[in-house]
């Protein structure tokens, strides 16, 4: 997570340390330094996080989430779903690897399957609750563009020690 998203959050008038700890972190990195003990997450939101990562790091990032999360504690994923427009609009040679591209800025963008999200959280004992893809057309009136956009919206539950 970025400074700049971290600053954006902590400048809200809502906010409060005390409910929510946002801090700069890159979560394919050790999690010995978080600011806070394992088991110990009630949520876990990951919109538009999971994409950025490359696919060979994906389920060791779902082992430290799970990690970290309290039993009963959830996880909130939002992300790119396959053949949304963006991924259909990426020029020759921006493919990185199958379904994984890397943007004119640098970023990088994974466009997940339903069933890909479900393997990489379930393979770390998180249960899935939710698993959907939402598929909207949206209409820019103005440059009269039509852009189909499929997004994968999900939820996990890390078990209580009596659902093991």
């Amino acid at each position: 997570i970025s400074q700049t998203a971290v600053n954006l959050v902590k400048e809200h008038k809502d906010y409060s340390q005390q409910r929510c700890f946002s801090f700069v972190c890159d979560v394919t990195k050790d999690w010995s330094q978080a600011p806070f003990p394992t088991q110990s997450l009630d949520i876990v939101t990951l919109i538009f996080v999971m994409s950025a990562i490359s696919p060979e790091k994906m389920e060791e990032v779902a082992k430290q989430i799970a990690k970290y999360l309290k039993p009963g504690g959830k996880v909130f994923f939002r992300d790119y779903g396959r053949y949304d427009m963006a991924q259909l609009r990426f020029k020759k040679g921006r493919c990185i690897k199958e379904n994984f591209y890397v943007r004119g800025d640098g970023t990088r963008c994974y466009f997940f399957t339903q069933e890909e999200i479900s393997q990489i959280f379930t393979s770390q004992g998180l249960v899935e609750t939710q698993n959907l893809v939402d598929r909207r057309l949206q209409v820019n009136r103005g440059k009269k563009l039509k852009m189909y956009r499929v997004w994968i919206q999900a939820k996990f539950v890390k078990p209580l020690p009596s659902q093991t």
